[in-house]
């Protein structure tokens, strides 16, 4: 059975992205089960703490959910990105099949360990970021493929399940080689002074179709507009913050401009191909 939350109800209905705290953040074990007084708890800590017990309890073998789709909007131009935990084998089988139904879903791990994420409190889950769209506003299109790709996501899971439960093999896995699998690598401030911003993301990068063939930045491309109308231009190989950069693989911006993000010092990421 499936059965839907809506889990940002203060921020849904204050129409912010949250109150006090990212709840996106607000989900790993340390958090969740301090020793912190429930009083003491701003809105989306305590609200974590709910969701863990309505799906969870996390790193249970027993939790509630077997598998969370945590869904997202963003004003990035992702279109439909697919991000979960690197030893979540089924979330993989299941992005390949969603994948092989829409050539244009690509997929994103996130970085091992315990993660502050909302799926993490299921046996497994994925988060599904579409954009571009506005915080607090309805994009028909959105809103159809959101829904088109979950009812594709429930059929594979019914289908998987009752597989099993005859004892038959899963649906297959395609050749992983071919899936558009990247991890996050690195991001990329705004030029600052102080505190404040004193540049923006340039138009040639802004709206790139992320993650997408071709979707590249290279040293020299043009990454910020400057308020003095001067361009800076991306760093490549040197680079701060460009450590972990394979220089033999194409770098993909994503995330690019996220309203988000703008608190956490992050214009954009970056990420790479891998494998799984």
């Amino acid at each position: 059975s499936h059965t839907p939350a809506s889990v940002d109800n203060k921020g849904t209905g204050a129409g912010t992205r949250y109150v006090d705290q990212d709840l996106n953040r607000c989900f790993p074990a340390t958090s969740i089960y301090s020793d912190k007084a429930t009083a003491l708890l701003n809105v989306e800590e305590r609200r974590a703490r709910e969701v863990d017990l309505l799906l969870g309890p996390k790193d249970s073998r027993s939790p509630v959910a077997d598998f969370i789709f945590d869904l997202h909007n963003t004003t990035s131009n992702t279109g439909i990105l697919l991000c979960f935990h690197p030893d979540d084998s089924f979330a993989l089988r299941l992005a390949a099949f969603l994948h092989s139904k829409d050539p244009s879903i690509v997929m994103c791990l996130w970085p091992s360990g315990d993660r502050g994420l909302l799926p993490t409190v299921g046996r497994g889950g994925m988060t599904v970021e579409i954009g571009p769209l506005a915080h607090s506003t309805v994009n028909a299109k959105s809103l159809l493929q959101t829904m088109e790709l979950i009812e594709r996501a429930l059929d594979f899971i019914d289908e998987h399940n009752t597989a099993i439960s005859k004892g038959t093999a899963p649906p297959p896995l395609p050749d992983r080689s071919t899936l558009p699998l990247f991890k996050g690598i690195a991001s990329l401030d705004y030029p600052r002074c102080g505190e404040e911003p004193t540049g923006f993301i340039h138009p040639n990068l802004q709206g790139i179709s992320e993650l997408q063939p071709g979707s590249i930045i290279k040293a020299g491309d043009p990454v910020f507009l400057m308020i003095d109308g001067s361009t800076q231009n991306f760093e490549g190989k040197g680079g701060p913050g460009l450590e972990n950069v394979d220089w033999t693989k194409d770098l993909y911006p994503m995330f690019v401009n996220e309203a988000a993000y703008y608190e956490q010092g992050c214009a954009c990421a970056l990420a790479q191909k891998c494998s799984w």
